[in-house]
Formats: structure tokens, C-alpha cells, sequence
């Protein structure tokens, strides 16, 4: 059965890096201006190329002519992982344009690769920082594997708690372990599958939003835009590391 995005989404690429603000800096000034978020790219995206290893997959198209210059590649997704050095990453939900803010085969085909080469990279726990008093968000990620840990981050307005799993079990309960590329983009899955994967992508969507309207009392989702070096030894699991003192794992941000 063909759907609305079929057309659209076999004009994109899919893929995973590890040098986002490198290879794709033109195209991700643009995606961000397309989605009302510029100021994203020199106060976050720049410095965190700086301190951070990331994974990031990113879904863009190609104009066929001319192949190179100004619009010659255009971002429509991407989704990033914070990583650390010990087997753990930091997730923000997948981000899309505006005239792809329906296309759950997009969302649901970034957050598949980047989980697959999360697990390739030898990642055992992925978190979200979700708002201590979100019902709708922590029920959307516990449905899929993720459990609420220890470490937590305080803006001063709200308090984040983070929750984590591990990826295999993610792909798996939300259906795209076994799934093929092709037809997740094509939605070519069973009605109840895209249900939940419209659910969880909606929710993460929405929580963060007003995080990026800085309005982070209001916002259900903190993105995972953290240096590692500012979590404790025990990181997202909130167990201290080899001969660290335990420490209360609570990260300030001024907000």
C-alpha cells in the first residue's frame, strides 16, 4: 500500500555521522533556519563539536542539476546521539523540517540507524532526560524498554530525570529490529506498529519543544545536549565508576 511520504522519501538518504558540523554544516544552517531554530547552531552545535563525540543520522536529498553549490544538498531529518567513553549515549529526539513533521517513516527510519549504529559502536545504555512530573513521555519510553535511573538534571525551573535503555531492546519493541530500511520509510508496516511509532515520535517531538522555545519549565524533554564531563563517574546508569566516591548525580544547567 502507498502512502503520502512514499514519493518524497525515495528521494532521500539515509545515513549515520560521526562529524555532523563537518560534513554537513551549510545544510544543517538550513535545516535549522527551516525550523525556526538558527541560533541552535552557534550555541549548541559548534561547541559541541568541540567537546563531544557524536553520532548523528541525518535523512537529505540532492538536487540532480546542478550537483553542486548553494541548495545543492538539503537536510529534512537528523538524529544525535551524545557519546561517552563508556558504552553510554545521550539521546535528542529526531528532529524533522516542517513539511516532514507527519512522516513517521522518516522519524521511525533515523531513530532505526542511529540505534543500529549505536549498537555497532558497542553502546550497552541510551538515555532521554525526561521532566520529573511527565506522564505521557516517561509511559511512552518505559513502553519500549526504557527505565528511570538516577542521574537527573536541574534548570532551575524543572527537574529531569534520566531514562535508559538499551538499544537492541528498543529496536525491538518498537518493531524495527527485523524491519527493513526501505520499507520503514514506505510506512510498508502493520497498522498497530506505525500507531506506536507515531506515538512515541510525537511525544518526544512535542516534550522538547518548548525546551527549544526556552520555555524548559514547560518542556517534557531535555535534549541530550550534555558534555559527559559534566555527569558523574556513574554516568546514566547512576552507579559510581572504578574507585570514584559515589557523588549525588545532579547536573545543574542555568536556564
Amino acid at each position: 500500500m502507498r502512502n503520502l511520504h512514499d514519493d518524497v522519501n525515495e528521494c532521500l538518504e539515509v545515513r549515520v555521522t560521526d562529524d555532523l558540523l563537518g560534513a554537513y554544516r551549510p545544510e544543517l544552517a538550513g535545516f535549522l533556519s527551516a525550523c525556526g531554530l538558527g541560533r541552535l547552531l552557534e550555541e549548541v552545535f559548534v561547541p559541541l563539536a568541540v567537546s563531544s563525540r557524536t553520532r548523528t543520522a541525518v535523512a537529505y536529498e540532492e538536487r540532480p542539476w546542478p550537483p553542486a553549490g548553494v541548495g545543492a544538498r538539503a537536510l529534512r531529518g537528523l538524529a544525535l546521539g551524545v557519546v561517552s567513553d563508556d558504552g553510554q549515549a545521550l539521546l535528542t529526539p529526531v528532529a524533522l523540517t516542517p513539511q516532514h513533521r507527519t512522516n513517521i517513516g522518516l522519524s521511525a527510519a533515523l531513530l532505526k540507524v542511529l540505534l543500529e549504529d549505536l549498537g555497532a559502536q558497542e553502546i550497552e545504555w541510551l538515555a532521554v532526560f525526561v521532566n520529573q512530573r511527565s506522564k505521557l513521555v516517561a509511559g511512552e519510553l518505559a513502553s519500549v524498554g526504557f527505565e528511570p535511573r538516577e542521574a537527573r538534571v536541574v534548570t532551575g525551573q524543572a527537574e529531569f530525570t534520566a531514562y535508559a535503555g538499551r538499544p537492541a531492546e528498543i529496536l525491538g519493541r518498537l518493531g524495527l529490529a527485523d524491519a527493513r530500511l526501505g520499507d520503514v520509510l514506505a510506512l510498508n508496516l502493520e497498522p498497530a506498529l506505525i500507531t506506536k511509532l507515531a506515538a512515541f515520535q510525537f511525544s518526544l517531538s512535542e516534550g522538547v519543544k518548548n525546551y527549544w522555545a526556552d520555555k524548559p519549565q514547560w518542556a517534557e524533554v531535555f535534549p541530550g545536549f550534555i558534555d559527559w564531563a559534566a555527569l558523574p563517574p556513574g554516568g546514566i546508569t547512576g552507579t559510581a565508576g572504578p574507585g570514584a566516591d559515589p557523588v549525588d548525580p545532579v547536573i545543574v544547567v542555568p536556564k
